[in-house]
């Protein structure tokens, strides 16, 4: 029999973040990790809200015919991984029903017409070792891994099954430095990347002092200690990239790069970004999206393209390939002086680039009576509530909107429609395999009446 904490209850479904959601007797709601539809579990209650019971899975007494063996040895105890104990083709169907019931919830008029259907998920190339940059967090005993669940407490990391192998070498590499471990004490966190065409990999450090002449030391000696880490830069709180093996704050951050195969223009497409910039984790499965948003560009007119939250350029430059006029515009500086550069790098010259901030942005060209035919949309996770609304203004007869946040998503779904847009296809893409995150692209249409 169940304690006063113990709770016994079957999963309905899982919920935005990954949660399994079960009530109790009562109705009440009882969110928890690490479970899958069907299943039956004992749960342990560790907080109450307002409408729900936050608990911890405690033991599976039914398990779904989906669940598998996972292969971390830390999984559950990081954060980083969520969906190990489901194999590939559930987590895809999982993470499909998460954003048809955050649609239907927030924006149930989408599905008004039996024609429009959320297409079946877009596999990833690979399961395992994807990611082509990761950060570990480091505590104030020199600890360093990820977060555990829902928590600031460090759980040790020497390897993680999503890494490339290329960082899960440099990574085993720092663990068996002594060189390493005297800078460990001044840093908060550091991250691996990977820079693929060049097939070498960078360290940041996030250093939380002025670098001192021991912390330049350390360095060269951990320079001369490992193969494979090309470069060392510190990110000095408060100073910005210091190079400790030059001695010198650099004028600007060391570039990566790879070639992107663009398939409906038959071009190929170096795209560089700075060290500490913004860049898909998922580099083949990047490309997989941005043919999606190609194909969908391509199906409609598109004479004027505008871009927003353009980054350096990973729609606007393939977009731009098919003769099309492109403006992208992103509030990084760092992200716009990358996509100068790929332009210029790769000789596209119908694509311009301009840094504001996109609510700006959207607000001035409206005011100069400026439209598109088609406008790519990529917010941050929280979405775009504060442009949807200006959005008709701009005249577009499509909006392609590519977002990585189910609920966000259909918050600003809900908000277009209304002003004469219907969904006509929506591409759910899986993007971070083993991980409830999942990316989507969906094609709005203007309604003419």
């Amino acid at each position: 029999m169940p304690g006063k904490n113990l709770h016994t209850l079957r999963i309905e479904k899982l919920v935005p973040g990954g949660l399994g959601l079960g009530r109790l007797g009562d109705g009440i709601i009882v969110l928890v990790r690490y479970v899958l539809p069907g299943e039956e579990v004992l749960v342990q209650e560790t907080g109450r809200k307002k409408d729900y019971i936050s608990a911890i899975l405690k033991q599976v007494l039914s398990p779904s015919p989906d669940r598998i063996e996972t292969p971390c040895p830390i999984y559950g105890l990081c954060g980083g991984c969520d969906l190990q104990h489901a194999g590939p083709e559930a987590q895809i169907h999982l993470k499909k029903a998460i954003l048809t019931d955050n649609l239907q919830r927030a924006a149930g008029n989408i599905f008004s017409s039996p024609a429009v259907l959320i297409e079946d998920p877009l596999p990833a190339p690979e399961q395992f070792g994807y990611r082509q940059r990761i950060r570990l967090q480091v505590d104030g005993k020199g600890n360093y891994g990820f977060y555990r669940p829902g928590s600031y407490i460090v759980e040790p990391v020497v390897r993680c099954l999503l890494a490339r192998e290329e960082l899960n070498t440099a990574l085993q590499q720092l663990h068996a430095s002594h060189s390493f471990r005297r800078l460990l004490p001044y840093c908060n966190a550091f991250e691996l990347l990977f820079n693929p065409e060049k097939k070498d990999t960078l360290l940041l450090l996030h250093f939380l002092r002025k670098p001192r002449s021991a912390d330049r030391l350390s360095a060269k000696m951990l320079a001369d200690d490992t193969c494979g880490i090309s470069t060392i830069l510190l990110q000095v709180q408060g100073r910005g990239l210091y190079d400790p093996l030059a001695q010198a704050y650099p004028t600007s951050a060391p570039i990566l790069s790879y070639l992107m195969a663009v398939e409906e223009s038959k071009a190929e497409l170096r795209l560089t970004w700075e060290a500490g910039g913004f860049c898909q984790v998922n580099l083949e499965q990047n490309s997989n999206l941005v043919k999606i948003v190609q194909e969908m560009t391509a199906s409609g007119p598109h004479n004027r393209i505008l871009d927003l939250y353009c980054g350096y350029g990973n729609f606007s430059l393939p977009v731009a390939t098919l003769d099309s006029e492109v403006l992208g515009i992103d509030g990084q500086n760092a992200a716009i002086r990358s996509a100068h550069r790929n332009a210029m790098l790769n000789g596209i010259h119908n694509c311009r680039f301009a840094k504001q901030e996109v609510p700006a942005a959207v607000n001035a060209l409206i005011a100069a009576g400026r439209t598109f035919e088609t406008i790519i949309l990529d917010p941050p996770r929280q979405g775009a509530s504060a442009i949807v609304s200006q959005l008709p203004k701009l005249d577009a007869d499509q909006i392609i909107y590519i977002s990585c946040n189910p609920a966000t998503l259909a918050r600003d779904l809900a908000s277009l429609i209304p002003a004469g847009y219907q969904m006509s296809r929506l591409v759910p893409v899986d993007m971070f395999p083993q991980t409830h995150h999942l990316e989507s692209v969906t094609l709005l249409k203007r309604s003419f009446f």
